[in-house]
C-alpha cells in the first residue's frame, strides 16, 4: 500500500507559508480585539447594534460587520483561540483559495443568516469558525491531504463539542449562524475539491 507523501519540494512551500498563515491570522484576531475594546471605550456608539437583523435593509450591513462585533468577554474569548487555529490552517494549507473561502465563509454565512434566521440582532465571529472548520475537515478527506487531515482529528478533538451549538436551546446564542456555517462550510469544501489539491511524492520515480 503506498502512502500519501506530499512531495518534498510542495512540502518546503508549505511549511514557509505556514509563518504568514499565523501572522494573517494574529492580524485578524488583532482587528476583532480592537474593535471590541473600541466598543467599551466608545459605549454611545453602540458597535453591538449592527450586527445582522434578518430580512430587513439596515441590516445588510451586518452581513460583513457581524464577524468583528462580540457581545462579551466571553463571547470572543470563546472564539479567539479556534478561530486564531482556523485561519492559520486555511492560509498556511491552501494558499490559492484561502482568501476566497475566507470572504465567502463570511458572506455567505452572514446572508443566509439575513435571509433566514430568526428576528434578531445576529453578532460574532461564530459563524465564520464553524464555516473555517467545517471547511478544513471536509477538505482533508476529500483531497487525501494527510496533514489537513491530522489538523481535521484535532479540531475534533478540541472542538468536537461545537457540533451541539446547532441546536437552539439558548435564546442569546445565534445557533443559526452555526448551522449555516457548517452548510456553508460544506459548500465550499466541494466547490474548491479539485483547487489546491496538494502535490504527492511520485512513486514509480522511486521505484525507477
Amino acid at each position: 500500500m503506498r502512502v500519501y507523501q506530499l512531495d518534498k519540494d510542495y512540502a518546503l512551500l508549505r511549511k514557509k507559508a505556514w509563518p504568514s498563515a499565523f501572522r494573517f491570522a494574529l492580524l485578524f484576531i488583532g482587528i476583532l480585539w480592537a474593535v471590541f475594546f473600541l466598543d467599551i471605550l466608545f459605549p454611545f456608539i453602540d458597535f453591538k447594534n449592527y450586527g445582522i437583523h434578518p430580512r430587513r435593509v439596515s441590516g445588510l450591513m451586518g452581513i460583513i460587520s457581524t464577524v468583528f462585533l462580540h457581545g462579551s468577554l466571553s463571547h470572543i474569548i470563546s472564539n479567539t483561540l479556534p478561530l486564531l487555529l482556523a485561519i492559520t490552517a486555511l492560509f498556511g494549507n491552501y494558499q490559492k483559495t484561502a482568501k476566497r473561502v475566507l470572504v465567502f465563509s463570511m458572506l455567505l454565512t452572514g446572508f443566509m443568516v439575513w435571509s433566514f434566521a430568526r428576528s434578531a440582532n445576529h453578532i460574532g465571529a461564530s459563524g465564520l469558525l464553524y464555516c473555517l472548520l467545517t471547511y478544513i475537515f471536509i477538505s482533508g478527506f476529500i483531497k487525501r491531504d494527510m496533514q489537513s487531515i491530522g489538523i481535521s482529528i484535532v479540531i475534533a478533538f478540541l472542538y468536537g463539542s461545537l457540533l451541539f451549538g446547532v441546536i437552539p436551546d439558548k435564546v442569546d446564542v445565534s445557533w443559526e449562524s452555526h448551522l449555516f456555517g457548517i452548510l456553508v462550510g460544506v459548500f465550499l469544501a466541494w466547490l474548491y475539491k479539485d483547487s489546491d489539491k496538494p502535490v504527492y511524492k511520485n512513486w514509480d520515480d522511486e521505484e525507477e
